[in-house]
């Protein structure tokens, strides 16, 4: 049975809102910029996009299917641009990744992921690659956080679901070329070395 996001984030049942960017995402900042225009999809209350924004994206567009989402994405960017005294180049939508209106095709110079991959049934992840690839402007750049090894109770199967190399080299090889993988050594508690990011070039 499909998950009722909206659902979860009316009765708080959202494990995945930590509060704060995801720190593999701040230790690659730290280093890189998002140049352009980027699309996160699943943004949630829009920690990552905000960080992005802040690290010196032209615009960061956050997508959500769950109204709650949006309108605590939003509130937390009004709270935010209070604090540092000017407005981040950011915006939310409601909205379905699978089902992008065709103002978002080959619109965007990134792409970050960071929880949708591993929310969604995978029967859906070759439907999300190709989603992905029709966001992303060819020689655009698709930067993911996988969470290749959850820690999942004895007969939980998820969300979030696991992922392997071998998997995300058949659903991403089509459309994109794989530039770089590697181990973030920072994470959530509890996420560390459990996670992969890759860094995608859209062909």
């Amino acid at each position: 049975m499909p998950t009722d996001w909206e659902l979860r984030y009316q009765t708080g049942d959202m494990p995945w809102e930590k509060g704060e960017p995801n720190p593999a995402l701040l230790e690659f900042l730290e280093q890189h910029r998002l140049e352009g225009r980027v699309l996160v999809p699943g943004c949630g209350y829009g920690h990552d996009v905000r960080a992005i924004a802040q690290a010196g994206a032209a615009e960061v567009v956050g997508l959500d299917l769950a109204p709650s989402a949006i309108a605590g994405a939003q509130a937390w960017s009004a709270d935010r641009a209070d604090r540092i005294k000017r407005p981040l180049p950011v915006s939310f939508e409601l909205g379905d990744f699978f089902a992008l209106p065709p103002r978002h095709q080959g619109a965007f110079d990134w792409l970050f992921e960071h929880t949708c991959f591993c929310a969604i049934d995978p029967a859906m992840r070759g439907a999300y690659a190709r989603s992905a690839a029709a966001a992303l402007k060819p020689g655009g750049h698709y930067l993911a956080i996988f969470y290749m090894n959850p820690d999942m109770d004895p007969g939980e199967t998820g969300p979030p679901f696991g992922s392997n190399a071998e998997d995300l080299d058949a659903l991403f090889g089509e459309a994109f070329e794989l530039e770089r993988v590697w181990t973030p050594t920072r994470g959530y508690a509890g996420r560390v070395g459990r996670e992969a990011m890759r860094l995608y070039r859209r062909k």
